[in-house]
């Protein structure tokens, strides 16, 4: 479960602005100055970087923007349990930083309120691709506990589902992929319906979060995809008209879109299109008054 998010700005080596957002079901955490300093050591040399709290485990990621021949670090994290696989919110972190990043010289009032409305959209629906050594890996673990714990029964139970469903979750999960790569999105929900049991049954509540997730997205794609196709055409009938003020507003919604479709390379596609054509109409004003 995310517990919470936050985000900060390093210039010259200090930090300029930070916010920190917890969500209402979670328990009071402190980030405070020794966090902070931890985090931004481990971002020295990585991009990714995880902190372990007593109580909770916090996943960054680091960008850097050239300022004026001056380097700034953007670093954002998420706030989760101590047992929620990482992985599963690699790439919407990377996309949390990269939206926050347009906002990066907001007050810390403002970023707490952007970070809020954009948490659930960013960290409610994991994503990652599925790792067949590392879940093999874990289950065995598990077994080995329950031995070491004298829970015989238990890890024999485990034993031998390990012996027949992960091969019935790995091709459920790769036909789903392959369906929804297809555009099949009703086959695609069937299959990682499946998969979700699978999960359910070898007790991998990290994969039953993402399975739910990939349902839910595969249910609301259709709708999403034909939206975000509107915007971009729209986008492009707006510069062929040289319209660019409506062309950069429609580019923007489109990476918007982009983003509810987990598309980070779109995403960042449409939204470096808008922020170009907004740097295109202030400097068009500017000289064309």
């Amino acid at each position: 479960m995310a517990l919470g998010s936050f985000f900060f700005v390093v210039d010259d080596a200090k930090i300029a602005r930070k916010a920190v957002y917890l969500s209402p079901e979670s328990p009071q955490i402190e980030i405070g100055d020794n966090e902070f300093l931890r985090i931004r050591t481990g971002h020295s040399d990585k991009s990714y970087v995880l902190t372990l709290l007593a109580d909770a485990q916090l996943f960054t990621y680091k960008k850097e923007l050239d300022v004026k021949r001056k380097i700034v670090e953007l670093i954002g994290g998420v706030i989760l349990e101590r047992d929620i696989n990482t992985e599963i919110h690699k790439d919407a972190l990377k996309m949390f930083v990269e939206k926050m990043a347009e906002f990066k010289d907001k007050p810390n009032g403002d970023l707490i309120i952007l970070i809020e409305q954009r948490h659930a959209q960013h960290f409610d629906k994991p994503q990652f691709i599925l790792d067949q050594k590392e879940i093999e890996k874990r289950l065995t673990d598990k077994v080995k506990s329950l031995n070491k714990r004298g829970k015989f029964d238990e890890a024999n139970i485990l034993l031998d589902k390990i012996k027949k469903i992960p091969k019935k979750l790995y091709a459920a999960h790769n036909t789903a992929e392959k369906a929804y790569k297809n555009r099949d999105f009703d086959k695609a929900e069937r299959e990682y319906a499946t998969a979700k049991k699978h999960a359910e049954n070898l007790g991998e509540k990290d994969l039953v979060s993402m399975y739910k997730s990939k349902i839910n997205l595969a249910r609301k794609t259709p709708s999403l995809l034909k939206k975000r196709d509107d915007f971009v055409d729209k986008a492009l009938s707006s510069l062929k008209a040289g319209d660019f003020t409506k062309a950069q507003r429609f580019f923007k919604k489109a990476s918007e879109a982009s983003e509810d479709l987990m598309d980070s390379t779109r995403s960042e596609e449409y939204a470096l299109k808008a922020k170009a054509l907004a740097e295109y109409v202030r400097v068009d004003k500017k000289f064309n008054r």
